[in-house]
């Protein structure tokens, strides 16, 4: 079963926090310190089969409120088929169903009244025709007995709401009945008697599923629910060795065998030939995969063992170390991925959570860690809660689901990233698409928005901003031509106005393209910095660039100022910041004509759209 939505009430911060869309492989909760992300993973936590709300999650400010904890599963229908044969009831579906299974405070499941509909449970319909059945055959039964008394046994009265007493009067009837049907002396009256009767139990059987069916249906449906692991801290260190009287029951050793195929009756065998095979193997196995997801170094992680212990050790640059002589970090990626690697392999469907992956490490340990994310998606659903930017991929923001603080206090989930009008929230997003937080972000403007494609566009045209005193206009730096999109969007879920500015090149050409058929983004909204072919250094006249950005009046050349830039490979950023600076500074800039018409025409153009 697919985990496609939950939704969470009335647990510690959280009020209700809506529902939350997942995907089939990762999805990412992301929000600052404090927004609620590991409460929701500990609510999930909770739902599990085996344990029930913890205590801690009740409100406090809300005394009287009850945690409640909803999971939607896509059930598909062969399962279902299955489930309903084991309570009894002969059911077929001609497609796959959504089912929301939840769990109350402390240990009560339900199945929400949509779910009884779509599944079949709640089928008044058909309780109302089995009722009727009843009382139709009941009347015939009473018929035949007015007709016969000689028969015996009292018929009993329709009691609908006490259904296993009324049960048991029909099979005293019946019990009664039988010995006398010979004197029923029309033979098909005799066999419509006791046939009527098995009818009437029948009926009063399907009627008795059909009420119990949810109970059933819950208890059975609980066994295909996944497991939900909740990895929090780590804090179970990989240990340096463990004794031999208890391999068979370590839980790292349980792990081992599940990720390199470690036997505990290899190790404790007698021929020493197989073991020392084993042990090589086992090496082998587990750093053959390991090495993919640590790119940091040389290293890898090597089990060997004596009579009395099994030994763990990390090597690097071929000297062995024990685990606990590395750093918190090492440490804790090397636990991540025995457990994480485990627990996406076991035969047994699980729901992978993690708060806070990776967070003693630095950027490309988070990526790999990130890397081991994606490989363990594909065997099992995985849910992640972050801050960090260097755990969320610019070309996978669909997979992000934001949490905030609403001012009311309650945690909620925001399922469209660019409905968020919290720009503190989306800080690690619009970071990891290469977005400078500068102004630009922090001093959003409703009306007068432009996306400009990379720093050095940012830093000139906010000195350009400066220099004509057009404090209206707000340039957003897009990270990259093909970021802008992406902060495009953002903006204008925050309810912005917002226009895309390219250098007039052919990243403006691929990008205007993109722009108006991906996005459907009307050329209206596309402009260039320049009419000419260029970039945003073009703006300058040459001796105005020659002066203020290389700062070398006597500089000849025949190029445009991008060629000149590009050829002599100078750094564009660190110009154009330095230019903003300058103007920043109050250091006197006597532009000529030529360049102050190309910057007015500019701002002119974009004023226009506006």
């Amino acid at each position: 079963m697919k985990l496609k939505k939950f939704r969470i009430k009335n647990y510690k911060s959280i009020i209700d926090s809506g529902d939350c869309y997942l995907t089939d492989t990762v999805t990412i909760l992301a929000g600052k310190n404090e927004s609620g992300k590991t409460s929701i993973l500990e609510a999930l936590e909770d739902f599990d089969t085996e344990a029930e709300i913890r205590a801690e999650a009740k409100p406090i400010k809300q005394k009287d409120a009850i945690p409640e904890i909803s999971i939607t599963f896509e059930a598909d229908k062969n399962s279902l088929k299955e489930i309903f044969g084991e309570i009894g009831i002969d059911k077929k579906f001609s497609n796959d169903v959504l089912v929301e299974i939840i769990k109350i405070f402390p240990n009560e499941y339900r199945i929400s009244e949509k779910s009884k509909s779509d599944l079949g449970i709640k089928d008044e319909t058909k309780q109302s025709k089995i009722r009727k059945e009843i009382e139709e055959s009941l009347q015939i039964i009473k018929k035949i007995r007015e007709k016969y008394p000689q028969i015996g046994g009292d018929v009993p009265e329709l009691d609908f709401d006490n259904l296993p007493n009324f049960k048991s009067l029909i099979t005293q009837f019946r019990d009664q009945t039988n010995p006398n049907l010979a004197n029923i002396t029309e033979e098909k009256e005799k066999e419509k008697f006791s046939a009527t009767l098995t009818e009437i139990l029948n009926n009063i059987a399907e009627l008795e599923n059909l009420a119990n069916a949810e109970a059933k249906f819950i208890e059975e449906v609980k066994k295909w629910i996944p497991n939900f692991i909740l990895f929090n801290s780590f804090d179970d260190i990989f240990p340096n060795k463990i004794p031999f009287a208890e391999l068979e029951n370590n839980e790292w050793i349980k792990d081992l065998s599940i990720v390199s195929d470690l036997k505990v009756e290899t190790i404790k065998g007698t021929d020493d030939r197989d073991k020392e095979k084993h042990k090589d193997d086992v090496n082998v196995k587990l750093n053959k995969d390991y090495e993919k997801f640590w790119t940091q170094d040389i290293s890898n992680l090597s089990v060997n063992w004596d009579s009395e212990h099994l030994y763990f050790w990390i090597k690097e640059d071929g000297y062995p170390y024990e685990p606990s002589l590395r750093s918190k970090g090492r440490q804790w990626h090397l636990a991540f991925y025995i457990k994480v690697t485990a627990r996406a392999q076991e035969d047994v469907p699980n729901i992978i959570l993690i708060d806070e992956p990776g967070l003693f490490l630095h950027a490309q340990a988070q990526k790999d860690i990130l890397e081991k994310l994606e490989d363990s998606a594909a065997e099992t659903q995985l849910i992640f809660a972050t801050h960090s930017p260097y755990l969320l991929e610019p070309d996978k923001l669909n997979r992000i689901r934001l949490i905030h603080r609403t001012k009311k206090g309650g945690t909620k989930i925001e399922n469209k990233i660019h409905a968020l009008a919290d720009k503190e929230t989306l800080t690690p997003i619009l970071t990891a698409i290469g977005l400078e937080l500068s102004s630009g972000i922090a001093h959003l403007d409703k009306t007068k928005n432009v996306v400009v494609e990379g720093p050095s566009d940012f830093y000139y045209l906010e000195a350009f901003k400066r220099l004509q005193n057009k404090n209206d206009v707000n340039f957003v730096f897009g990270g990259g031509a093909g970021n802008m999109p992406f902060v495009g969007t953002i903006l204008h879920g925050w309810g912005c106005k917002v226009l895309y500015l390219y250098d007039n090149d052919k990243g403006k050409r691929d990008g205007s393209k993109n722009l108006k058929g991906n996005w459907l983004v009307s050329k209206d909204l596309i402009l260039s910095v320049i009419d000419s072919e260029g970039t945003i250094e073009d703006i300058f006249d040459r001796d105005d660039f020659k002066k203020y950005i290389l700062k070398n009046e006597s500089k000849t050349y025949t190029q445009s100022n991008s060629e000149y830039i590009k050829k002599n490979k100078i750094d564009k950023v660190v110009s154009a910041k330095l230019f903003l600076e300058m103007i920043e500074s109050g250091e006197e800039i006597k532009l000529n004509q030529t360049t102050l018409d190309k910057i007015s025409k500019l701002f002119d153009n974009i004023s226009k759209k506006f």
